[in-house]
């Protein structure tokens, strides 16, 4: 299987989608990576990420049923699939490595 290499982005879009469980739709993803990052991001790029990860074969999309507060308009949520879940525990497993035995003080600075 080729290596499938996840950008920053993806990276939260990922998490966020595992924490959202069955809710994991766009305006919630912003959400949640805005909230548990303190930045804002734009829900262009949000998109975007949900498409490349869709084409990557990480998350797969399902319609909901038609809602009435949404004007009868369809959302789209979320889901990893079993490639995602693997490539997302990969990749935690990898940076959790890398950030064992940096300095207290550098990690202390990179959460600002």
């Amino acid at each position: 299987m080729p290596r499938i290499f996840l950008g920053e982005l993806e990276h939260l879009v990922l998490l966020a989608i595992v924490r959202l469980g069955a809710h994991a739709y766009g305006a919630a993803i912003i959400a949640e990576i805005e909230t548990h990052t303190r930045k804002d991001v734009s829900h262009a790029a949000i998109y975007l990420a949900l498409q490349r990860l869709k084409t990557k074969g990480l998350i797969s999309a399902r319609e909901s049923s038609a809602e009435t507060e949404r004007g009868g308009r369809a959302r789209a949520t979320f889901s990893l699939t079993r490639t995602g879940s693997a490539r997302l525990g990969e990749t935690g497993a990898a940076l959790f490595a890398m950030w064992s035995g940096v300095n207290p003080a550098v990690r202390s600075r990179s959460r600002s």
